[in-house]
């Protein structure tokens, strides 16, 4: 039996396989090779889209490498599991830096250097990737160029209203985020912190939930932000909190790796499905329907979060407040 069954020799891993697709795509520029990555037919969901055809996830991701062509991307972790049927889930998280140099969705071309976290949680088997949920935090793209989220998701509202195009509804937004196989099971405090975590975005609370973090824990944050501290934390996710109404949040799927000489890490894939109806984060109340879609990737010390990589698109939340 090979190393990575179903797989081409050359990789002995599924981290292996994910490192060398995102270097020979986003570095190489080599969008060729894609077919030798993903299947066909493959699923490719992001928080407004979703793909079927492996032609248009090739255009997007020329669009992007002209609006963007230098950029040096860093894997800064792969959380992965399998099923016993050698079906494989890795859940990728980098950081680019990347030159805003030409012309495209995010505007004329502003000469700025950005840095830049993406998620991306792949099905892969028989030696491609088969299903796709990709996360960026493009709110930093926007912020580091200059300009304004809600006045970019605005101005984003109306050139699609000019052009006729349809606006897609929070619940079909919601239900694209769900799929893929089972994710690992938990129980006891672990159980316990997975369920904290996700009453904290939903449920009426106000910011953290006490016992959810450590004192000297960081979370990394749409927008580029860095918050330090409980305190500092809760007020980040407070903003959230008072934009939207009580509603539940969904666990679509969860990655739990205790590896040798590492802290507990923790990918969880969830959704909120809510109403814009509070001032907070998100400015004046419209009671429109929003779905949230998030990645959070979490690492834990002594039972508590003591680092928190937070993907939510803050640029899709603007979009469905204005449509």
């Amino acid at each position: 039996m090979t190393r990575l069954p179903g797989f081409s020799p050359q990789f002995d891993s599924i981290q292996q396989f994910i490192l060398t697709l995102t270097h020979v795509v986003w570095e190489q520029k080599d969008i060729g090779q894609l077919a030798d990555f993903y299947a066909t037919p493959v699923v490719f969901n992001t928080p407004e889209k979703q793909l079927n055809d492996l032609s248009q996830f090739m255009r997007l991701t020329l669009e992007a490498m002209h609006s963007f062509p230098h950029r040096t991307v860093l894997t800064e972790d792969i959380l992965c599991t399998h099923s016993p049927q050698f079906e494989y889930y890795a859940a990728q998280r980098t950081v680019a830096c990347i030159q805003h140099q030409g012309e495209g969705f995010f505007g004329k071309p502003s000469g700025k250097s950005i840095w830049v976290r993406t998620w991306a949680d792949r099905v892969c088997a028989e030696g491609a990737v088969r299903q796709e949920w990709l996360l960026q935090d493009r709110a930093a793209i926007i912020l580091q160029t200059g300009m304004e989220v809600r006045d970019f998701a605005r101005q984003l509202a109306d050139s699609r209203r000019e052009a006729g195009l349809e606006n897609i509804s929070a619940e079909e937004m919601d239900a694209r985020w769900a799929g893929g196989p089972e994710g690992d099971d938990v129980d006891g405090p672990l159980a316990g912190l997975i369920e904290r975590y996700l009453s904290m975005w939903a449920g009426g609370n106000s910011g953290v939930v006490p016992g959810l973090y450590h004192p000297a824990a960081t979370l990394h944050g749409p927008g580029h932000v860095l918050c330090t501290g409980e305190q500092d934390i809760g007020g980040f996710l407070s903003g959230y909190r008072a934009s939207f109404a009580d509603s539940e949040t969904h666990l679509h799927h969860l990655v739990v790796r205790r590896d040798a000489n590492e802290p507990v890490r923790l990918s969880l894939r969830w959704s909120l499905l809510t109403w814009h109806d509070g001032y907070g984060k998100f400015g004046t109340p419209t009671r429109r329907p929003v779905s949230i879609t998030g990645i959070s990737q979490l690492e834990l010390r002594d039972g508590l979060i003591i680092r928190e990589y937070l993907g939510v698109d803050e640029l899709a939340i603007w979009s469905q407040i204005f449509n």
